[in-house]
């Protein structure tokens, strides 16, 4: 169930069924889509109230471009109205998550880029829409896409299980958090089990995916992430990888 208002658009993301190409890219922020943008030909925005939706082609590929806001509540009603506002008269859809995540391993450095092969989930919501231990794993083509474009690009790259959480600071601060010790045994289990980088909706973006295509949809997701730095060089990198693996597939 998705609310549509009278005038026939999705209530969050103000367009209508089927009017998104079927190859989207979900960055957490507006100011990422805004990036997207720039790479994009025959751009357009089709919306900007409370999500910013930009269309556009890439290497002669329609694509999309729309924020789902920061953390998976916010992705869990974005992503759903994505799905539901998509065009797939022409197949299965793409979905790609670029977003920023902080490292868990020393040799994952700042301005690194990781790929998700498959995610380790601890927030509420995930569970919600697929149920509890669901595996929420990468779809095989898009991780592909994304090491080629990688490797065509030749930027610095990791592959590896990756983390999302509901809380920034209380996770990656222990001590910020109402319970410090249990959050640092957190940190380090995650370290220790080979987590590569920690980040907020990719989670949600499977989940939805994978409920999705149990109804029949046909929908591959999956997630590249730049680890964070303080200047945070690297974003036009990303956005360039995540494109060419969009446009390939």
């Amino acid at each position: 169930m998705v609310f549509f208002d009278s005038d026939g658009k999705l209530h969050h993301i103000r367009v209508g069924r089927g009017d998104l190409p079927p190859r989207v890219l979900l960055p957490g922020s507006r100011s990422r889509v805004k990036l997207i943008q720039r790479f994009l030909e025959n751009s357009r925005v089709m919306a900007d109230e409370r999500q910013l939706v930009v269309v556009g082609s890439y290497r002669g590929v329609d694509v999309a471009a729309v924020d789902t806001g920061m953390g998976p509540s916010s992705a869990a009603i974005v992503v759903r109205e994505v799905i539901e506002a998509l065009d797939y008269s022409k197949g299965y859809a793409v979905l790609i998550r670029p977003g920023t995540s902080g490292s868990l391993q020393r040799e994952v450095r700042a301005g690194d880029l990781v790929i998700s092969t498959g995610v380790i989930a601890q927030e509420c919501v995930s569970k919600k829409i697929i149920g509890d231990g669901f595996p929420l794993i990468p779809d095989q083509d898009v991780v592909n896409a994304l090491r080629n474009a990688c490797l065509e690009l030749g930027v610095r790259f990791h592959m590896g299980l990756t983390h999302s959480k509901d809380a920034l600071y209380e996770v990656e601060e222990p001590e910020a958090s109402i319970n410090p010790d249990e959050a640092r045994k957190n940190l380090e289990y995650l370290r220790n089990i080979g987590v590569l980088c920690t980040e907020m909706e990719l989670s949600v973006i499977l989940a939805l995916a994978s409920r999705y295509n149990l109804s029949g949809r046909k929908i591959k997701a999956g997630g590249i992430f730049l680890v964070i730095s303080e200047d945070m060089k690297g974003e036009d990198i990303l956005v360039k990888v995540a494109l060419r693996a969009l446009a390939s597939l």
